[in-house]
């Protein structure tokens, strides 16, 4: 019995050899395509098949579509790319499963017949958005406030100066009201500082 059992064994070793060695080959000599197809096959319509093309060569990637928007994650690279899909584009059916294709470079997709398909590049504007949100304040709060004060004394001091009738009171009422400018200012950059 031991001897079935070991024979048994070594025959099922070499069968499933043979196969793991030809599932390498045939994915070797498909540049991928083999594990990418069955992995998009068994997400049963989740994830789509997409051939990029690059200037060199062709290669498959898994990716998904979320609101108009083809997501995958191209060769070398850590972050995913994205590409807006336009009315009608290129999405077709093969061999049971989605595909699209697209190009690396332009960040387009290209249609079955071969055009391509001009879109927003959302990696472009995607650094530039990023840019925007995190730029540098360029005023602080505290100084908004302090020149909306200043600019409000200043207003104050001119209606102040024209209903006042005699030259030597408005020169008077002037040095009085830039002192008390003086002080509310040095006051507030002492509260501020």
């Amino acid at each position: 019995m031991d001897d079935v059992l070991q024979q048994m064994i070594m025959i099922i070793g070499s069968y499933l050899g043979v196969i793991i060695i030809g599932f390498a080959l045939i994915n070797f000599l498909t540049a991928g395509f083999l594990i990418k197809f069955i992995r998009v096959r068994a997400s049963r319509g989740k994830l789509i098949l997409i051939k990029v093309k690059s200037t060199t060569d062709q290669y498959y990637r898994t990716g998904m579509i979320s609101e108009r928007t083809l997501i995958y994650k191209a060769r070398g690279q850590k972050e995913n790319k994205r590409v807006s899909i336009p009315e009608g584009a290129g999405v077709y059916r093969a061999m049971n499963i989605w595909c699209m294709d697209c190009d690396e470079e332009t960040n387009e997709i290209i249609l079955p017949s071969g055009k391509k398909v001009d879109t927003y590049d959302a990696e472009k504007y995607e650094q530039l958005i990023i840019r925007a949100l995190y730029k540098p304040a360029l005023m602080d709060k505290n100084e908004k406030i302090i020149l909306i004060m200043l600019a409000v004394v200043i207003l104050g001091l001119g209606i102040t100066f024209m209903y006042v009738k005699n030259v030597d009171d408005k020169v008077f009422f002037m040095l009085e009201q830039l002192r008390t400018i003086k002080d509310v200012a040095t006051q507030s950059v002492g509260v501020v500082g």
